[in-house]
């Protein structure tokens, strides 16, 4: 749960106005934002976040099916590591004492409570809760570890070298106790040359008094003939008046699955390494405990200023909403994949779009520890993507949409139309008069500027919602959402008039240019978005056999 955003909060207590109370200091808070769940009995309330996802509990010791330090008994029991939060209207150090002995993490007094406390303890057992199952968790991994390790012994009469071991000793080598004589020498002659360094490096100073224990790992010959990686540790006992060594004791661990583990793990975060793509690594708070090469090389940052932090607290550029990254969580706190694109900000300021895939960890028993992300930078695949589009949809001279899409975008219209009939579009056709002798008496290049200055008087005509496309040649054709014949007619005779007004200089020779405009109105009563745009081309037509440089309506 990330708390920065929002939080679930489960009030199980049974009188309606300290339950009203405590919505409101939850509603109270400018920092934080909860949601309550409310339900008036410990039955109800463990259905409740058995069926949903609770942050946090706040119990009432006094419910119609459960009194006293039993209701936060059945609670823990039921609401595993959930934080909880016990309620009470009497202040006794002594009895919020054994609350805590039962499993909550906080006491609060009703009467002493506000939004600043309530809060306060919130946060708190939400901390102290994630702490003591991180602490439950290590101790439940240590005293497996010390269950499952067999251990060998070994005693050793360093003047004499003799040595005592107990039958785990030698079973982990594949012998039988009488199998292994009980000189020192007996298990030299098991060591892995490779591996007398190593043990010398660590023996011999503790064997001078130099070192407070000795610990080295190493290979022995198992029986079969392969090699087992052995942990020694062990220290001196005894010694003699001069300080010399006389007996030392200690266990042997075979530890070669481990080093298998550790050359697996070595093996994995060097593949991380290598790949193009950042992995990012945090725990369920989304505190970052890993990265790649490639994640520093991404973002601009390097591991030691990430570790401990949190990836928004970095990169987030503030271009996605609050709801972009309410679903997100939602899905990884779910235990799903998330996949999707998301603007970034590197260490520099600069911005760039990624492609982000977050998979929830869990372990053993299906609880979501970590997540692991995955990033890749698309900024220049996304600007290709873009320009290809571009390429497909408008018209490489004038940047207008091309015919095609002009008249896709004219059909959404037309559907609009069919949803509410008092939606209107004005359909205006654009052709330049006798634009062919700009071309013969200009070339073509005259022609295209001509083209280009005219785009550019449209465009500064137009609002944001209108649409302009490049039917072909020198035809153009725009719709007004929202517009009826006479606000098109103005605009149609401000783009006229301002075009005639604008002639074009080219080489020191003046180009002057008209247009004539056709306006027809697509509504409620048109067939089809073809027939109203074919309406204003026969607009555009009788606008030109009267003489050109004019706009007409069709009727």
């Amino acid at each position: 749960m990330n708390f920065a955003t929002s939080c679930r909060v489960l009030l199980i207590e049974d009188e309606p106005s300290d339950a009203s109370l405590v919505r409101q200091y939850l509603k109270a808070s400018r920092h934080f934002q909860f949601e309550l769940i409310w339900t008036e009995s410990l039955a109800d309330g463990i259905l409740a976040f058995s069926q949903q996802n609770i942050d946090v509990v706040l119990l009432d010791l006094s419910l119609p099916d459960s009194q006293g330090l039993d209701t936060v008994l059945h609670i823990r029991k039921a609401a595993c590591t959930l934080p909880i939060i016990v309620l009470t209207g009497h202040d006794d150090t002594e009895f919020a004492l054994q609350a805590l002995d039962c499993g909550a993490q906080d006491y609060l007094v009703k009467s002493d409570i506000d939004t600043a406390g309530l809060v306060r303890a919130i946060r708190y057992a939400m901390s102290r809760a994630s702490l003591e199952r991180r602490l439950y968790e290590s101790e439940q991994r240590m005293s497996l570890a010390l269950q499952g390790a067999e251990l060998g012994l070994w005693d050793w009469h360093i003047p004499s070298g003799k040595m005592i071991s107990n039958g785990l000793w030698a079973k982990m080598l594949g012998y039988a106790p009488d199998e292994i004589d009980t000189h020192i020498d007996s298990w030299a002659v098991l060591v892995h040359p490779d591996d007398w360094p190593t043990i010398q490096a660590a023996q011999e100073p503790h064997l001078r008094g130099e070192t407070e224990f000795y610990s080295a790992d190493y290979r022995l010959k198992h029986k079969l003939g392969h090699w087992i990686w052995i942990h020694s540790a062990g220290r001196v006992l005894e010694r003699d008046s001069h300080g010399q060594a006389i007996r030392a004791v200690g266990i042997h661990q075979n530890i070669s699955q481990r080093k298998a583990s550790e050359l697996r793990d070595h093996l994995l975060v060097s593949a991380l390494e290598t790949v193009e793509h950042g992995v990012v690594i945090t725990d369920i708070d989304a505190h970052i405990e890993w990265v790649n090469q490639a994640f520093e090389t991404l973002t601009g940052f390097n591991r030691n200023e990430v570790i401990g932090l949190r990836p928004n607290e970095l990169v987030k550029s503030g271009e996605q909403n609050p709801n972009f990254y309410q679903e997100l969580w939602a899905t990884i706190l779910a235990g799903t994949t998330w996949r999707g694109e998301i603007v970034n900000r590197r260490k520099n300021g600069e911005l760039y779009i990624e492609e982000l895939v977050i998979t929830p960890v869990k372990d053993q028993q299906g609880c979501i520890r970590h997540f692991v992300g995955v990033k890749q930078d698309i900024s220049e695949r996304k600007q290709i993507q873009t320009e290809l589009w571009e390429l497909a949809t408008t018209d490489g001279l004038t940047g207008f949409l091309n015919r095609r899409h002009f008249m896709t975008r004219l059909e959404d219209e037309f559907a609009r139309i069919q949803r509410n009939s008092q939606y209107r579009v004005a359909i205006l056709m654009l052709d330049l008069d006798h634009f062919k002798q700009v071309n013969d008496n200009h070339g073509h290049q005259a022609g295209d500027a001509v083209l280009q200055q005219f785009a550019d008087i449209i465009r500064e005509e137009l609002r944001k919602i209108d649409v302009v496309g490049r039917l072909g040649g020198e035809e153009f054709a725009i719709f007004l959402p929202d517009a009826d014949t006479e606000s098109a007619q103005v605009f149609a005779e401000r783009l006229r008039q301002k075009l005639a007004d604008t002639p074009l200089t080219i080489n020191e020779q003046t180009i002057g240019t008209t247009v004539s405009i056709g306006i027809a109105l697509m509504d409620a009563d048109s067939i089809t978005a073809d027939s109203v745009l074919i309406q204003a081309d026969q607009a555009l037509y009788a606008a030109k056999e009267s003489g050109r440089d004019r706009v007409r309506i069709w009727s």
